[in-house]
């Protein structure tokens, strides 16, 4: 089968996935449905495949759905995203730390491959992180795979279970639907759209973490901001969804399926300590007055800063402040935790050696001692 006709089957697999989660009422149907029966498909034909490259298409599309949906008084509040977003960072921090060490002794990783498996960032940009680190790439990229899956498999049944937490924030698509449906004007869509794609593309060229994702958002919304033109058909975002869908099942392959059972608990645990950081969070947040509970719940969610952009728009969050607080924790576990990963590997190592040294002193010590005095002819 070409490479073509792979893409073409994995993207018809995702499209019927999307209409069946949408009709048995899945939470977020067009993004797991997709998933779910691109997965399916990957592990029964081995065949799946979707250009990783359709990621930019997904980041581009999320930041412009995003940055239409910004109004004057959303970016007067965001000044009240600064402490929320510290406290993720430092608790995601620690976490890492505690269990990154953790697992490299109880599963016998070095420390290196332990921190990167349980960083909260990307699969790309971690694995991408792991090839330049003295780690085992195949474990950071397998773990990294399905705490992403995982969290995106469970994270809105998560969600449901504090329904009766109301957001305290109503989105602009309840407005618009409470109000009369204006019909789509053609030439100002075309005009949002190549604002945010150059903005996306220029994120893009230039690297930096979360950089399509950030600069189609800011574009989209600067440009609302400045003309209140706001002209986006949710179908645009439901497309998104389902590329989303497609990238994330059919990396899920047959191969991977199989060494699930070394990485399970492992993965199962990871998954489970990143839903209690998230709940704990949330309580935090909600009795500081910061952040809605759900809005909180997803701003921490530890996926990808594009999928949870996509997903949360179906739950009636704080968008802006969920994409920030997003953006914010995708470029501090790329960009400042590997730095800080450098640092206690080398203390690490450096306490290891003078341990193994103190040791072996020890030990020639008492030999010596025995020898010599104990056994003194």
């Amino acid at each position: 089968m070409s490479l073509g006709i792979s893409i073409f089957f994995t993207f018809i697999v995702a499209l019927i996935g999307a209409k069946l989660g949408r009709k048995l009422n899945f939470p977020a149907p067009f993004m797991i449905g997709s998933m779910l029966a691109v997965m399916l498909f990957s592990i029964i034909t081995n065949k799946a495949y979707f250009p990783q490259e359709a990621k930019v298409i997904a980041q581009i599309v999320a930041g412009i759905f995003i940055g239409q949906k910004l109004t004057r008084s959303d970016v007067i509040h965001l000044k009240h995203v600064i402490k929320p977003t510290l406290l993720l960072l430092v608790l995601l921090t620690i976490n890492t730390f505690i269990f990154g060490i953790v697992f490299s002794y109880i599963f016998d990783w070095n420390i290196l491959t332990g921190l990167l498996a349980t960083t909260p960032g990307g699969l790309m940009d971690t694995t991408l992180i792991a090839a330049d680190f003295d780690s085992e790439i195949h474990v950071v990229a397998i773990m990294q795979l399905v705490r992403s899956i995982g969290v995106l498999l469970l994270f809105p049944a998560w969600i449901q279970l504090f329904t009766s937490e109301k957001s305290q924030e109503t989105t602009k698509e309840e407005t618009v639907t409470a109000t009369k449906k204006q019909a789509l004007n053609i030439k100002q869509f075309l005009t949002v759209m190549l604002v945010g794609i150059f903005g996306g593309l220029l994120g893009y060229i230039l690297g930096f973490p979360a950089g399509t994702l950030s600069l189609s958002l800011l574009f989209s919304s600067l440009f609302k901001l400045r003309t209140n033109i706001s002209a986006f058909p949710i179908q645009i975002r439901q497309f998104a969804q389902i590329l989303a869908g497609s990238m994330v099942g059919s990396s899920f392959t047959r191969e991977i399926a199989a060494s699930l059972e070394t990485f399970i608990i492992p993965a199962v645990l990871l998954i489970i300590i990143y839903l209690f950081i998230s709940y704990l969070y949330a309580q935090i947040n909600k009795r500081k007055g910061w952040l809605d509970f759900t809005s909180a719940l997803f701003a921490s969610c530890p996926a990808g800063a594009t999928d949870i952009a996509l997903i949360s728009a179906d739950y009636g969050v704080n968008m802006n402040s969920v994409a920030m607080i997003q953006i914010a924790r995708l470029i501090h576990a790329v960009g400042i935790m590997p730095l800080l990963y450098q640092l206690v590997s080398f203390f690490y190592s450096l306490f290891s050696y003078y341990l193994k040294s103190f040791v072996h002193n020890r030990r020639d010590f008492k030999f010596y001692f025995n020898t010599i005095w104990v056994h003194k002819p």
